[in-house]
């Protein structure tokens, strides 16, 4: 008995005709009757009563169809399994990842990654956020790691952690001596900030908007070294992500409050889009890296437990 003996029996079932399952399986009618008797000569039995004018199953037919479909099932699970595998032998992951990427967890992950997949090619780009969901929706990317807007229907987030926006300014900045600023008051400084396809950005633009107040932006660039270096050598003010400010020599940072801009750092996927082996595997890694690691209690007290 061979695999095409059951999916021959299965689109005869599925079908009650001959004819129409041989159009469904590409072969001629002649050579499914044939396969059928096949069939039925090797479990024994007849298994379809061709007398009436739709084939039905016969009582063994209707016994053997629910065995018959399990197996295919599992062989075509298993070959899923062998092509998942294969996935984690060889191919190409595209991913997107967030402005901190430098200052994350995500460079070790991925070096870690090569050393257990080198069979698997990583692309791993610093990517605006708006192109990132463009690219993830277009199926350009496998899965990114950025900030969760959470305002595309078609893009899932999976946290991960939080990210502060801090102020950022030079020495000759009146605000260098100071610990923390309301946010409101960032209206009032003149700020050089990242263009508006960028997250950072887009959450500080939907504040003032909020709060219906004007920003005094006098210059917009779309890389953040431009922007500190602008920074430190002037009285300019910019708000960026704690994690992005990779030389902090020569700046000062200062706490925003009231309230505290903070925004969530997840996983990006494509709402119902197919997650490779490896993906999913760099996803696993991911998630691992950024699990709370749960705090022991102190030796004495594990002590006392198990005595309990």
């Amino acid at each position: 008995m061979e695999l095409r003996h059951l999916r021959y029996f299965l689109a005869v079932a599925d079908t009650r005709s001959f004819t129409r399952a041989a159009e469904r399986l590409h072969v001629t009618q002649p050579t499914l009757s044939h396969q059928i008797k096949q069939l039925e000569q090797m479990v024994g039995t007849v298994l379809f009563d061709r007398s009436t004018k739709e084939v039905e199953l016969t009582d063994a037919g209707r016994l053997f169809k629910p065995y018959c479909e399990r197996v295919l099932k599992e062989i075509d699970a298993s070959a899923l399994a062998i092509s998942e595998l294969e996935g984690l032998m060889r191919g190409t992951l595209r991913m997107a990842v967030f402005h901190s990427f430098s200052h994350s967890m995500l460079p070790p992950i991925m070096s870690e990654f090569a050393l257990r997949y080198p069979g698997v090619h990583v692309i791993s780009r610093l990517v605006p956020r708006l192109d990132m969901e463009r690219e993830l929706i277009n199926a350009e990317l496998d899965m990114a790691v950025a900030y969760a807007a959470g305002d595309n229907d078609q893009i899932v987030a999976e946290p991960l952690f939080e990210e502060e926006l801090v102020l950022v300014v030079g020495s000759k900045c009146p605000q260098a001596g100071r610990k923390s600023l309301p946010m409101r008051e960032l209206a009032k400084l003149p700020l050089v900030l990242l263009t508006p396809e960028f997250g950072a950005r887009q959450f500080v633009d939907r504040f003032f908007s909020e709060t219906g107040q004007h920003p005094h932006v006098v210059l917009e660039m779309n890389a953040i070294d431009p922007i500190l270096a602008t920074t430190r050598n002037s009285g300019l003010a910019t708000v960026l992500s704690a994690g992005a400010i990779l030389d902090a020599s020569g700046l000062h940072i200062v706490r925003l409050t009231d309230p505290a801009p903070k925004r969530m750092v997840g996983i990006l996927w494509r709402r119902n889009g197919h997650r490779s082996a490896a993906a999913l595997r760099m996803a696993e890694m991911i998630r691992a890296a950024y699990r709370p690691k749960e705090r022991r209690a102190p030796r004495g007290k594990q002590v006392a437990a198990r005595a309990s």
